[in-house]
This record gives C-alpha cells, sequence and structure tokens, in this order.
C-alpha cells in the first residue's frame, strides 16, 4: 500500500507540465550529460571537470545509451523514471528493514518515506538522493537480522559493497557506513565481522572508482573531495529554517513559526523515545541505535554547509522514518493491559489519518508545479550537431542539443562545478587572479562554439571580466529565446540563445 501511494505521488509529479521532457533543474543536466559525455568516450575528471563520485553517472548509462537512439531528452525521461523506480524501492526496502516489529511499524517507517516531502522533490528527476537511500537500504536490509547486526560473514559483506557502492555515489553515505562499522565492532568485538563489513565496502566503492583514479587522480580528488568540501565551509545562516524543512513543515497551512514547531517535534520524538526505551526496561537494540545516530548524524551534517537545497534533505528521510517508526514498534510488541491494547487500533488509524493528510498536502503542492519547456523553440534556432556553449546543461539536453559533430566543440558540463574546483571551492571569494584561469578557459570555448545558451545564473558562474565580455559583445549576437523581464545588469550578457556574428 505504501509503496502504491509512493508510485503514484511520484508519478503524478512527472505528469505536470514540462516534468518529463522539460527542464526543472540545474543538477539533473550536469549529473546525465556526465553519462552521456561518458557513453561517447570522453572521460569524466580528465576531459572535463566532474564534482560527484562517479556511481551515479554509471547508474544512467542504460538511459545514456537510449539517448544515443532516441535522443537526449528522451533519454533523460528514462532516468527520471528509474528514479521515480529507485524511490520506490526505498519505500519497500523500508518495510522489510522493520517487518519483524509488526505492522504499524511498517506502516510508519514505509509511509512517512513514502509522503516525505523532500523525498518526492528529490524524485521528480535524475538527482543523486534517491538512488543514495536505496543502496544505503539495500545495506541496512544486509546488515541487520531483526534487530541484531547479521553474523554471516557473507552477508556482512555485500552489506558493505551496498554501502561503499552508495559512497561512490555521493560521499554522504560515509555516515551510515561509519555508524554501521561503530555497530558492528560494538556487537562483534572481533576482527572478522568487521573485516568482512570494510572488505566489501572497499570492493563497493573501488569497483566504479578504481578506473578513474587511475586515469585522473589529482582531477578526481580535486572535484570530488576539495572542490565539494571547501565550498561549504562557513556554516548554516539559517539553522532552524533547515530543521523546518527537513521536518516536512513548508507543507502545513499553520500560522506557527518553523522554528517553534521544530522544537515541538523534537521535544515530542524525544519523549517518546525515552518512554519506548525506558518502559522497555533494556537498551536499543543495534537496529535502534543505527536509526538513531544515523538520523542524528546526518541531521548534523546538512546544519553545516552553507549552500542548502531541499532535494538534499532526502537522504534524511530514511533515517527520519526509522527513528519514529522503531519506538512505536517497540511499544506496540510488548505485552500490554487490555485496555492498552485496544488503544494500538485508534493508533494505527491516526497514523493512517496523518500520512493520508500528508499525501493530500503533498498532492496539492505538486498540482501547481510548472517546468520550462524550451525543446521547440530551440530545435527552430539550432541545427541538430551544432557546437553549443552553455552554462546550465539541462537546457541542452532537453533541447537534443548536447551532443555536437564540431571537432573540438568544449566538453563542459558543469559550469558551477568547474568554477568551484578551479578556484578551490572558493568562487565567490576568489581573487581576480584565481578567477582567471576560469576566464580563459570559457575564452576557448567560446573561440570554439558556434552558439552561446546562456540563463540567469551566468553572474554567478562565469567571471565575466573585461576582456570575455568584449569577445563575446564582438562575436555574437542574440539570436532568440531571451529572458523575458527587463535585464538590468549591463556587466553580463542578457540571458538567452546567441548565434556567432
Amino acid at each position: 500500500m505504501c509503496a502504491c501511494a509512493s508510485l503514484s505521488l511520484r508519478l503524478y509529479q512527472l505528469t505536470r507540465p514540462g516534468y518529463v521532457l522539460g527542464v526543472t533543474e540545474y543538477d539533473d543536466g550536469v549529473l546525465f550529460g556526465d553519462a552521456l559525455r561518458l557513453v561517447t568516450g570522453v572521460i569524466p575528471y580528465r576531459d572535463f571537470t566532474m564534482v560527484q563520485p562517479p556511481g551515479g553517472m554509471l547508474l544512467m548509462v542504460p538511459a545514456a545509451l537510449l539517448a544515443k537512439v532516441a535522443g537526449s531528452a528522451w533519454g533523460l525521461a528514462a532516468g527520471r523514471l528509474l528514479t521515480v523506480c529507485a524511490d520506490t524501492a526505498s519505500v519497500v526496502l523500508l518495510g522489510v528493514l522493520v517487518r519483524h516489529r509488526g505492522p504499524l511499524t511498517v506502516l510508519l517507517a514505509s509511509g512517512l518515506y513514502a509522503v516525505y516531502p523532500d523525498a518526492i522533490v528529490a524524485a521528480h528527476t535524475f538527482l543523486l538522493e534517491p538512488w543514495l537511500n536505496m543502496f544505503c537500504l539495500a545495506g541496512a536490509v544486509l546488515l541487520f537480522d531483526g534487530d541484531r547486526i547479521a553474523r554471516a560473514a557473507p552477508r556482512l559483506a555485500w552489506a558493505g559493497a551496498a554501502f561503499g557502492f552508495a559512497v561512490a555515489v555521493k560521499i554522504w553515505a560515509l555516515v551510515p557506513l561509519c555508524v554501521a562499522g561503530l555497530l558492528v565492532v560494538a556487537s562483534a568485538r572481533r576482527v572478522r565481522p568487521a573485516a568482512s563489513l570494510a572488505g566489501g565496502a572497499t570492493l563497493g566503492l573501488g569497483v566504479p572508482l578504481l578506473p578513474f583514479a587511475v586515469i585522473a587522480p589529482v582531477a578526481l580528488v580535486r572535484g570530488v573531495l576539495l572542490g565539494q568540501l571547501l565550498r561549504n565551509v562557513g556554516g548554516s545562516r539559517s539553522p532552524l529554517a533547515r530543521l523546518a524543512d527537513l521536518a516536512g513543515l513548508h507543507l502545513l497551512p499553520v500560522p506557527f513559526s518553523g522554528g517553534t514547531l521544530v522544537v515541538a517535534i523534537g521535544l515530542i520524538a524525544g519523549g517518546c523515545y525515552a518512554v519506548a526505551y525506558l518502559s522497555a526496561g533494556r537498551r536499543p537494540a543495534p537496529l535502534d541505535a543505527y536509526a538513531l545516530l544515523s538520523a542524528v548524524a546526518v541531521t548534523v551534517m546538512f546544519l553545516w554547509p552553507r549552500l542548502y537545497y531541499p532535494h538534499y534533505g532526502a537522504f534524511d528521510g530514511p533515517f527520519l522514518a526509522l527513528a519514529v517508526a522503531l519506538p512505536v514498534g517497540l511499544l506496540a510488541a510488548r505485552p500490554v493491559a487490555s485496555r492498552a491494547r485496544r488503544l494500538l487500533a485508534p493508533a494505527a488509524a491516526l497514523t493512517a489519518v496523518v500520512l493520508t493528510t500528508a499525501a493530500i498536502l503533498q498532492v496539492r503542492a505538486e498540482s501547481r508545479l510548472s517546468g520550462n519547456q524550451v525543446a521547440a523553440a530551440a530545435d527552430k534556432i539550432i541545427p541538430a550537431g551544432a557546437c553549443v556553449l552553455t552554462n546550465d546543461s539541462a537546457y541542452t539536453v532537453a533541447a537534443d542539443r548536447f551532443y555536437s559533430d564540431v571537432h573540438g566543440c568544449p566538453a563542459m558540463v558543469d559550469s558551477l562545478g568547474t568554477l568551484f574546483t578551479m578556484t578551490g571551492g572558493r568562487a565567490g571569494e576568489a581573487a581576480a587572479a584565481a578567477l582567471r584561469p576560469v576566464a580563459e578557459l570559457w575564452q576557448a570555448g567560446l573561440e570554439r562554439a558556434g552558439y552561446v545558451w546562456l540563463t540567469t545564473d551566468t553572474v554567478n558562474q562565469i567571471p565575466w571580466d573585461h576582456r570575455l565580455y568584449a569577445y563575446f559583445r564582438g562575436h555574437f549576437r542574440l539570436a532568440g529565446l531571451a529572458w523575458p523581464h527587463h535585464w538590468s545588469n549591463q556587466d553580463v550578457p542578457r540571458p538567452g540563445l546567441y548565434i556567432r556574428d
């Protein structure tokens, strides 16, 4: 039931105008563009900047191969559908993980993730969080046998492999992997189980990573580690706002402040946890510890970076769902008096009502969505096979103009990631001397491009110094798809599609 609800919500999201073939996100154009480059023989890290580990790109290879036949827009559409399936699989895996705690626990864990707002946001296109969650949950299902750590070494090795590949998708998976490792050491107090988990994790991460580490080790480290970490130094400016987002409060039409509700929810959750385990008269089992420690660690992790987007919160979804569902399951499984037992049915009914209300609120929010449909207009201006340079690859992917037949056409996919990587993660604070190599890279790209497609974000992605802007104005003219509003910033080009003059 929860899986069907999850699939329905996510598929309904894709029915909104422009959400299958249009532009809805910057990141999906970059992530899918990496896979498109790979299947044409252009090597990530060596031939162009890539700021994520290669796991997500490798997962999209089948869709990228389809794009060579059906076009990049339909390839991305296939990737979006696969991502919906991956996120729905996470709902099923949550149910499998907690099924020994009873149907109420399954309903809570799977149902909460099915309607979790940030998870649904992340599943609207090809983003990494749904795949990250699926592999982390697969690792957890293999790691735990009921409430306890599994004893079989092969099973622990496979659990490690799942967690390791999750790290190859996004390095955030190191958090639940480390929590799992600590629990294995604490539970077994022997070297072999921990070695099995570590060996599997090493293979899960090493197999997809090794070829690129051999080809371009310095570029891989610079893009994936240094660029990602340094660009997020500074801390959160509004921790309560992020906590409110993680709690899904932005969907609630209530007059209370987010901070008030966050504090109230935290106190209620903490109280429920204390009651559940104190009344049980025992320490939390390894599964309970895994859920709670991971939820706290991931939540704290999201309070640190200065860059934060709603789909990031999807990674916290499974751990928050487990942290809520497991104490309830513990209370429901205990022998209770007949009067208390009669409360279980109303509790289950109340849970169903809450989840249904959350689903209705989500549908209401989704009904207002609309993507940017640009393919038809771009087809009339850009011939197939032309060399197009853009600061947002999502547009060329959606318009099926990502590929070029022109020899030497720039291979850049991620303009923002390129800027962060080349400036050591400090793009906004970089001195003119540090920005100069980035400007020279764009200058070389402009000299080869026949078309330039710019969006409103160029001021934060391209260092428009006098020389670069002068070359652009002298060699390109606006051909169409201009930004419809008044453009007052004379220091950067107006957003639109430009053709070489």
